[in-house]
């Protein structure tokens, strides 16, 4: 499994964008990350994200920076 920016997986973003309905914008996933009380680094990584639009889960997913 890849790690993202900040050391975090994809597992560990999921968790709080599971239940968002696609499709979804950045500042929606964004807040329902809050909303379910994420960390810090989970909503720093979600607002880093440089799509504005997510048409799904996997979508969203994709787009998170991989550490290099």
């Amino acid at each position: 499994m890849a790690r993202l920016v900040g050391g975090k997986t994809t597992e560990d973003v999921r968790a709080y964008v599971a239940d968002l309905r696609y499709p979804a914008l950045k500042h929606d996933a964004v807040h329902a990350a809050r909303q379910k009380g994420a960390p810090n680094d989970i909503v720093a990584l979600l607002e880093n994200v440089p799509v504005t639009q997510f048409q799904s889960l996997d979508h969203l997913l994709q787009s998170l920076p991989e550490m290099t």
